[in-house]
């Protein structure tokens, strides 16, 4: 349980995650352009930035019609395709 917020959570990982939330606690840094983040996952893609490395492919599928050319991924609905194409574009737009 977090101390701060009082959220649960069942996987100390998880409670380790998002206590970063609070704290601003981002350690793990890229060491080809120097930005750090709170996830490895996102450091991992960034690194994928870097190299132009397309993890994901293409699929023209009826179940996720709506993909991000740029890496490939597919979502199945346009919401999710905007919340991941911020993390490309590092676009924040809710404050704390």
């Amino acid at each position: 349980k977090c101390s701060k917020c009082e959220k649960s959570f069942r996987w100390v990982s998880k409670l380790i995650r998002h206590w970063r939330t609070h704290t601003g606690e981002q350690p793990y840094e890229c060491g080809l352009c120097g930005k750090s983040f709170s996830q490895s996952s996102h450091l991992v893609l960034d690194q994928t930035i870097h190299t132009g490395e397309r993890p994901y492919e293409y699929h023209e599928c009826r179940k996720r019609p709506f993909c991000y050319s740029d890496c490939g991924m597919s979502f199945t609905d346009s919401s999710t395709l905007v919340t991941h194409r911020r993390i490309h574009t590092r676009e924040k737009p809710y404050e704390c």
